[in-house]
């Protein structure tokens, strides 16, 4: 039968036993080995966590507030009325060529039968669309229409006047006493429309259109318009039974 020897040896000195260890060595081994598998096993637990991360994806988009269209321009469009509707009502539309431009309704007279200095009257309105921002306008000199007799449409002159209202547009809103309104042009001859400065340096040709609230149309301006054939010209007699038609146009630009 073998024997195993015990991993310890003792030496006898009087009545006593000194024990001495032989040295554990497979003991601190196996703690080594211990740790060096606890410091293994840490490694892992943290490279499965790493792996194991929460991933999220976040996108955005140029829509706005939640709308449908995305990025888009905004609108713009101004409308004039010339009370040319069902019995004089007001019939706001867009007349973009001179082709398809609104006759202006004049009065006390027509505007077909004029004597030397005859004065007529004729009202109108410009306003923003229906959703359409605002609009800065200015108003251009006229141009004859074709056919007309250019000696007559030099010899008319014009006026024009802003915040006049329609009931208004009359002999007392171009009156020095009783005007009323913001001068736009005054005495002017048709071809040029040179705006009233002299006499009142806020007069400009040019006004503002705002727009209206939560997609409406915009506050109407109202204009009101002067035609004069002057007399004492000493050749307005060879204007007798002469025409011309004026056509004016307003430019406009967003603001």
């Amino acid at each position: 039968m073998e024997t195993i020897a015990p991993a310890v040896s003792a030496t006898a000195t009087t009545d006593q036993y000194h024990w001495s260890s032989a040295a554990p060595r497979p003991r601190r081994r196996r703690g080594r080995v211990r740790a060096l598998l606890s410091g293994g096993l840490v490694l892992g637990v943290g490279s499965v966590a790493t792996l194991a991360a929460w991933t999220d994806t976040e996108f955005i988009s140029g829509n706005g507030a939640g709308g449908v269209d995305g990025v888009a321009a905004s609108m713009f469009e101004v409308q004039q009325n010339v009370w040319d509707g069902v019995d004089g009502a007001a019939d706001f539309t867009d007349r973009e060529t001179q082709d398809e431009a609104g006759g202006l309704v004049f009065s006390p007279l027509e505007a077909t039968s004029l004597s030397p200095g005859d004065v007529v009257y004729a009202p109108m309105q410009l306003r923003a669309a229906p959703e359409s921002v605002g609009a800065a306008v200015d108003l251009a000199p006229a141009v004859m229409e074709v056919g007309g007799d250019r000696a007559f449409f030099d010899a008319l002159r014009y006026s024009v006047r802003s915040g006049v209202s329609r009931d208004a547009c009359g002999d007392a809103a171009f009156d020095s006493a009783t005007q009323s309104g913001v001068p736009l042009v005054t005495s002017s001859p048709l071809g040029t429309g040179t705006p009233t400065t002299a006499a009142d340096d806020s007069s400009t040709s040019a006004f503002t259109l705002e727009p209206g609230p939560d997609g409406q149309a915009g506050e109407p301006v109202d204009l009101c318009f002067a035609i004069t054939l002057p007399g004492g010209s000493p050749d307005v007699d060879s204007l007798r039974g002469k025409g011309a038609t004026p056509v004016w146009s307003f430019t406009s630009q967003s603001v």
